[in-house]
């Protein structure tokens, strides 16, 4: 555990921050198909702009990827060490993904519609939008999203076959490394955190996975329905929830310290409360 902490801790960095953004800082009302809406979050209220708040969640959302793939290639790299072309490679390699979850998203950042035509146009494919909604807020960001939809499924297929072939070599790794510089029980705590890490990732991909496909379906037949866009916004947003249910029910020390928290927590209630019940029967006396 020890040798993956500064990894972990820029996973769970990320993962915290995109879910503090989405729920917190920026709070966006979206209408998909269009990447058009408003914020409602506290950035707003400083003055941060619309299209700065959109950049900011989607390299925030693509750093997290990239600190996943960094996870990994962690636990690879303490069964591969003495490697010396990975050790001179891995730094470019983190640098160049750094880059690109940085970049990918300039190109559509730097064709941002002419706001009134995008916004009659938005009207036209988005006629049912809640009356509710003040027109003059909303910010069109993309019209056609087919092109970002590909760049970022792009992103995501790239980052996910990286975390499938490392966690393979991974495991390929510690069956060789048994009896030969690790012992059998070694090799299984490595095996142990790995799969528990895997799950810590598998289950809240798997509760967002259908509100992510419901917006790429959205978005390719241009389908507006404004209750799923808010269910979707809101499932998204509860990944960080998800994520640390998961961290605590399948990590021993995690669990451990919410356990022994809880049981503090209860203990020193019961104690406050038994000490003023006494006093406030003296006090009527």
């Amino acid at each position: 555990m020890k040798s993956v902490k500064w990894s972990l801790l820029s996973f769970h960095f990320f993962s915290c921050f995109w879910d503090l953004g989405l729920s917190f800082l920026t709070t966006p009302f979206i209408f998909f198909p269009a990447l058009a809406g408003y914020p409602l979050g506290i950035l707003k209220d400083f003055g941060v702009k619309n299209e700065h708040q959109l950049y900011l969640m989607i390299v925030s959302g693509a750093y997290m990827l990239v600190a996943i793939v960094i996870v990994f290639e962690n636990r690879l790299l303490i069964l591969i060490g003495s490697n010396k072309f990975w050790r001179r490679f891995r730094i470019p390699w983190f640098i160049l993904h750094f880059i690109v979850g940085g970049t990918f998203f300039i190109p559509t950042y730097l064709k941002i519609p002419d706001q009134e035509m995008a916004k009659a146009y938005f009207r036209r494919i988005a006629p049912c939008i809640p009356l509710y909604v003040n027109d003059d807020l909303v910010f069109v960001a993309v019209i056609e999203t087919r092109f970002l939809l590909r760049a970022v499924g792009l992103l995501m297929l790239g980052g996910f076959l990286e975390i499938w072939t490392m966690a393979y070599l991974t495991d390929r790794m510690l069956g060789k490394q048994i009896n030969l510089t690790m012992s059998v029980r070694t090799v299984e705590l490595h095996r142990k955190f790995q799969k528990a890490f895997i799950l810590q990732l598998i289950i809240p991909i798997l509760i967002i996975i259908v509100p992510v496909i419901y917006v790429g379906i959205s978005c390719f037949v241009f389908y507006h329905n404004q209750l799923l866009n808010n269910i979707t916004l809101i499932i998204v947003a509860s990944h960080g929830f998800f994520s640390t249910i998961v961290m605590i029910c399948i990590h021993a020390p995690y669990r451990e310290f919410t356990v022994l928290l809880f049981t503090v927590v209860i203990r020193v209630r019961g104690e406050n409360t038994s000490s003023v019940g006494p006093l406030r029967s003296n006090v009527i006396t």
